[in-house]
């Protein structure tokens, strides 16, 4: 799938907020997230430019994405939320959240299955 700088930004924002948003910061997250920033052809500089961008302007700019381009972004958001083996109640509010605004037709128990979803922890 491709996405223009902006919009891999926008996408690194709202990852950078699942990671930060249960208070913890475990090393399976950054790894993942390291990886998608290769995968994005993005430089290490890039980062403080993700930490700089507003999340409101990420979620406007994640709206304007085609159906193709949202899917493969709750797929990502998704990963994001189980990779630490912990679904946090926090994480779980911002990939709703986002959903909604959004108007992504996935849900978390669509793209990880409801059987796996029941077998993490919620917090």
């Amino acid at each position: 799938m491709e996405f223009t700088y902006q919009e891999k930004i926008a996408i690194m924002r709202i990852l950078l907020d699942i990671i930060h948003a249960d208070g913890i910061i475990d090393e399976r997250e950054t790894f993942f997230f390291n990886k998608l920033k290769e995968r994005f052809g993005l430089e290490d500089s890039d980062y403080q430019v993700v930490k700089e961008k507003n999340s409101l302007i990420a979620l406007a700019q994640i709206k304007l994405l085609n159906e193709g381009q949202k899917e493969e972004f709750s797929k990502l958001m998704s990963k994001m939320i189980i990779v630490d083996d912990d679904i946090n109640a926090n994480e779980v509010a911002i990939y709703d959240v986002v959903a909604d605004f959004c108007n992504i037709g996935l849900s978390l128990e669509a793209n990880i299955g409801e059987d796996k979803l029941q077998s993490y922890s919620k917090s």
